[in-house]
């Protein structure tokens, strides 16, 4: 069993949803420059891995888990907004149109390092572009693709195809399912808030 279970990660909505499957975890945000490549799985599973590899090279006999998602559409790789007309533009870009969501899932411990990656589709419905320069002015900063299936911005998605966790940005059945397998969750661990557990 583990000692410190981190998150590599400034994201509230990944500390939320790591919170369903363990009660007590520490965050610490990576330092790494999130630039994006050409090839979008390439891009993805690096910028995981090197948040999770990160953190892990600034602690001490610990469980590091590293995410990252990227939007898709025709080749392009979509990352995090510069600014809000960046938002806006990107958020143009996919209005009516599908686009795949990429999420990686790194885990780094001593001598053990575990990727995952996924693709969901996602098509957006048509929006009025009163509510798409709001959406940027007010949400879009942070999100791969400017938008968030998790707040406001789920009037923009019309259907999705595959895991919505995969576009919120934090697979959890994958992350579960490493876990449960490597016998370090249960029902009991699940339920713990005990000190000394984590």
């Amino acid at each position: 069993m583990f000692k410190r279970l981190v998150l590599a990660s400034s994201s509230p909505r990944r500390q939320k949803i790591l919170k369903m499957l363990f009660p007590n975890f520490e965050v610490i945000i990576p330092q790494i420059e999130e630039k994006l490549g050409k090839d979008v799985i390439e891009t993805v599973e690096r910028l995981a891995l090197l948040k999770a590899i990160d953190v892990f090279n600034r602690v001490e006999d610990a469980v590091v888990i590293g995410a990252d998602t990227v939007v898709e559409i025709e080749g392009t790789v979509l990352g995090k907004p510069k600014d809000h007309l960046d938002a806006k533009s990107q958020l143009e870009r996919l209005v009516g149109r599908w686009h795949s969501v990429h999420t990686s899932i790194a885990v780094v411990s001593q001598g053990e390092l575990w990727l995952k990656t996924q693709t969901a589709k996602v098509k957006f419905r048509e929006i009025p572009q009163e509510i798409i320069e709001y959406y940027a002015a007010n949400y879009s900063q942070g999100k791969a693709g400017s938008y968030g299936l998790q707040d406001f911005g789920a009037i923009f998605v019309e259907s999705v195809v595959g895991d919505p966790y995969v576009v919120i940005g934090m697979p959890i059945a994958d992350l579960w399912e490493y876990f449960y397998k490597k016998g370090w969750w249960n029902s009991e661990t699940k339920g713990t808030d005990v000190k000394g557990w984590l």
